[in-house]
């Protein structure tokens, strides 16, 4: 057995000796309560300092970069950006439209052409083809529309610059007259998705704090109680922001990020201090009691050192759990396992310096403004009479009939099962942007031409060994052109050959060295063959019939890499790779899939071994581990259930795609589960403390309960209203996410802490605190009280 000791700071039974010296989370919080003042205004220039650099973070923000580091779709786009200069990093398009006019009236052309001009001269343009140039006609406009397509250079945050800045320019140069002129493409579709996405975020805030506010006021029962977890969460979530701020200067974040951040950093910043809040007035009611003669300041020290400590271990294991991230080789996932573990330890840091400032700061004046007596917090009106209070009460009903979990562990495994047949994919949300001048030229160009005509699928063909493209090359590429002309899943395609046929009618290696020499058709060539790298290497140009970011395009990337590319190349010529976004969004699905076991495997066995650790437990770890499994499963399934199936589309204002996002199970295991530690590691940690004093298995779960269970539900209502309250976004991501995460915090704090937990400690008895004695002296010692 683990060998049972006092908690530090106390006295223990009789004989047993008293430490002359405080622990360390004493005496820290000691020197800051002491030097609280100078504590807090240090944090009053850190969040004036953050504050400013707020503006520059989110001028900064980038479009999410789905590439996977090595796979086939980011060498198309390196390759495509060193060999093709004048077709730049990115191909955007202008798309005009008019209710009355066409590409052949004058009025419509001049409107083209004075746009193209204005965009040609901009910086960062590569090139601009027409639809006004010689033999592009045909091609490019349709009906009342026409399309000219734009090459930008630069990385992801310029090239989101430039783009912001061509949209203006669009708009003026288009004017107010019959023609309207839009820019879309990647990053005009990612500026304006990074705007809506920062007003979903605000909505959510302005729904989601004052919720949390009630909550709070319910929770604890006076004014200026509550306000101190919304301060926290104010300091925590700015002084992220600019750390992040200061980030940008070596890196590029994207405004997904943000809300993640935000999500997260609200959330567990309540949470922490919300049970370190509950533990100082529990302590500065007993020391008040006990007439010690510097009662605030020993109650800050004690709640420090317990519910302190405990939100520090529990830090540990959200961050090994975000980390685990960073296995999947792609930079949006790394940038969020990034800024996620920075939010969390910038809300570990504040909980550890300025929030026993304030609460030293405030002394008893932290129940200012309070509730009637009958609403307080039982641990501040016991009777004392020592009768059960209702947590301890319901700890007993549990503990005295543990079968009442079993309807519990049912209904979470009925919540589980949508999750096998769960449908991944990527939704960019370009619904959420039709009012936004992106969207409405991705609208248009789906009506008029195709909806894949957004973001082309690009096959890079390059010859074998040294020299230009040869004969094999050259036949090769046109099989392929013709044939997936006749594919009815493409609207589109070209390629050298394609205007080989067109210019000199003729498809050979001669032909192309002959259309080289023409200086009227380079500017068009360049677009597809490396001109200026050797002539190696070429482009074929495939538009699907459906969206980018469909499923069935996602289809048509695989068959290409599959089955048409192997067969037609078994024989000889060109080396072909896929390349294009729907080809980053399939390599990005291969890649988090493929990871997912990983991760899983990382988080489970960090966790499991952080557990045994501070719980001094095998079983105890153990029964964490499978019962987070469950909850997330079970908010996987409700997730799936909701969005992929379409159920109530109504209520949460949104149209089914048919899949949910391909990275939301990893990301939302690796959140879930390091979230619901939080309740693990308070919960077990309250009950140990107990067991510590008494060796009483029952008594330790009811009194640890008891003393928990008011704040985990607290906590865990905030939590859930802060996630819960993105489903009023308008991005469907950001929906999804919000939507498994306060799933996932309800069921844990409800039909888990309350239920399940009880429930199998009570059946497991001694059991629950055996640790084999080899194990226990090999084991570092950490204590949680």
């Amino acid at each position: 057995m683990t060998p049972i000791a006092d908690p530090p700071g106390e006295g223990g039974s009789s004989g047993s000796p008293r430490r002359t010296r405080p622990a360390r989370p004493v005496r820290w919080s000691t020197w800051v309560a002491r030097r609280r003042w100078w504590m807090l205004s240090f944090w009053g220039v850190v969040l004036v300092a953050s504050a400013a650099a707020y503006p520059h973070l989110i001028s900064s923000l980038a479009a999410s970069d789905y590439s996977v580091t090595g796979s086939d779709s980011q060498q198309v786009s390196q390759l495509l950006e060193t060999d093709f200069p004048s077709a730049g990093a990115e191909q955007d398009l202008i798309v005009f439209d008019s209710d009355t006019l066409t590409i052949e009236d004058q009025e419509y052309a001049g409107v083209v052409d004075r746009v193209v001009k204005a965009v040609r001269d901009e910086p960062g343009v590569t090139s601009v083809l027409s639809p006004t140039d010689p033999g592009m006609r045909t091609a490019l406009s349709r009906g009342n529309a026409a399309v000219a397509s734009v090459g930008l250079s630069g990385d992801d945050r310029e090239r989101g610059d430039r783009a912001a800045d061509l949209q203006d320019t669009v708009r003026e140069a288009a004017g107010d007259g019959p023609v309207r002129a839009y820019l879309t493409g990647y990053s005009p579709t990612a500026n304006d998705l990074t705007e809506v996405e920062n007003a979903d975020v605000e909505r959510a805030e302005s729904i989601g704090v004052p919720i949390a506010f009630l909550v709070l006021l319910v929770a604890l029962a006076a004014l200026v109680a509550s306000l101190i977890p919304l301060i926290t969460a104010v300091v925590s979530l700015t002084t992220t922001f600019g750390v992040l701020s200061v980030l940008t200067t070596v890196t590029v974040f994207d405004a997904f990020l943000l809300s993640i951040v935000t999500m997260i950093g609200v959330g567990i910043s309540i949470d922490y201090s919300l049970f370190i809040l509950f533990r100082f007035r529990e302590e500065l009611v007993r020391a008040k009691a006990a007439g010690h003669p510097d009662a605030v300041t020993r109650a800050v020290g004690r709640a420090m050192s317990t519910s302190g400590r405990t939100i520090a271990f529990s830090g540990v294991i959200v961050a090994i759990s975000l980390l685990s991230l960073l296995v999947v080789d792609s930079p949006l996932f790394h940038g969020i396992a990034l800024g996620a573990v920075l939010v969390v330890l910038c809300t570990l840091l504040v909980a550890w310096t300025m929030l026993p400032a304030l609460l030293a700061a405030l002394g008893e004046r932290v129940d200012r403004g309070a509730l009637p007596r009958r609403l307080r917090p039982e641990d501040e009106t016991a009777d004392p009479t020592g009768k059960p209070g209702g947590w301890e009460r319901w700890a007993r009903t549990v503990l005295a009939r543990p079968w009442m979990a079993l309807p519990a562990a049912a209904l979470l495994i009925l919540f589980t099962l949508p999750t096998a047949g769960i449908k991944l994919g990527i939704d960019l949300g370009i619904s959420a942007i039709s009012d936004e001048p992106s969207g409405k030229g991705a609208a248009i160009l789906a009506e008029e031409f195709s909806a894949g005509a957004l973001s082309p699928i690009q096959i890079l063909a390059s010859h074998e060994g040294s020299g230009p493209l040869d004969a094999d090359d050259l036949r090769t590429i046109d099989t392929m052109t013709r044939s997936l002309a006749k594919d009815p899943r493409v609207a589109d395609v070209s390629s050298v050959t394609t205007l080989l046929r067109q210019t000199t009618g003729s498809v050979t290696p001669q032909a192309l060295q002959q259309l080289e020499r023409n200086p009227q058709a380079q500017p068009v060539l360049a677009q597809t063959v490396n001109l200026g790298a050797g002539s190696n290497r070429t482009v074929i140009t495939v538009v699907p019939e459906a969206a980018v970011d469909s499923s069935e395009a996602t289809d048509l990337v695989k068959d290409l890499r599959d089955g048409t590319i192997p067969a037609l190349t078994a024989a000889g010529g060109p080396t072909m790779l896929v390349g294009g976004e729907t080809a980053q969004f399939a390599d990005l699905s291969d890649e988090t899939l493929g990871k997912l076991p990983l991760v899983m495997g990382m988080v489970l066995a960090l966790s499991f071994g952080y557990l045994t650790v501070i719980f001094r437990s095998l079983l105890l770890p153990l029964k964490a581990v499978l019962m987070n499994l469950l909850v997330t499963f079970a908010a996987f399934g409700i997730t799936t259930w909701v969005f992929q199936k379409g159920h109530l589309e109504g209520l949460f204002d949104f149209t089914s795609v048919g899949f949910v996002q391909v990275y939301l199970p990893i990301m939302v295991f690796a959140l879930l589960f390091g979230l619901s530690m939080d309740y693990e590691v308070f919960l077990i940690g309250r009950m140990r403390e107990e067991y510590l004093r008494t060796h009483d298995n029952d008594r330790a779960v009811a009194k640890g309960l008891a003393h928990t269970a008011r704040p985990i539900a607290a906590a865990a209502v905030i939590m859930a209203a802060v996630f819960g309250c993105f489903l009023v976004a308008d991005v469907l991501e950001l929906k999804e996410f919000g939507l498994a995460l306060a799933v996932a915090v309800l069921l844990d704090a409800t039909l888990v802490r309350l239920l399940l937990v009880p429930a199998f400690m009570k059946v497991a008895g001694r059991a629950n605190w055996w640790l084999p004695a080899f194990l226990d002296r090999h084991l570092p010692r950490v204590d949680l009280d």
